[in-house]
């Protein structure tokens, strides 16, 4: 592990799934976001909900906040 967002991940599915929906809270976006920068990309704040994210290559995309967790889940579970 070398994320906090590595432990937490579990967490965040178990709640989700328990829940019955994705309710992605702020620590869950921060903690999203430090994965997302450690791997290489960038996280941008845009104007409401949404997000920059731009990769290392340079590729820009602007999401929701809780497609920014998706994607990192996903980074994650590409990795293992």
């Amino acid at each position: 592990m070398e994320t906090r967002f590595e432990l937490a991940a579990w967490r965040m599915v178990e709640g989700w799934l328990t829940a019955g929906r994705i309710d992605v809270s702020a620590v869950d976006v921060r903690l999203a976001r430090e994965f997302l920068e450690h791997t290489g990309s960038r996280v941008e704040d845009m104007p409401g909900l949404l997000v920059r994210v731009v990769t290392g290559e340079g590729r820009a995309q602007e999401m929701t906040r809780e497609a920014a967790v998706m994607i990192a889940l996903r980074r994650l579970a590409a990795r293992d």
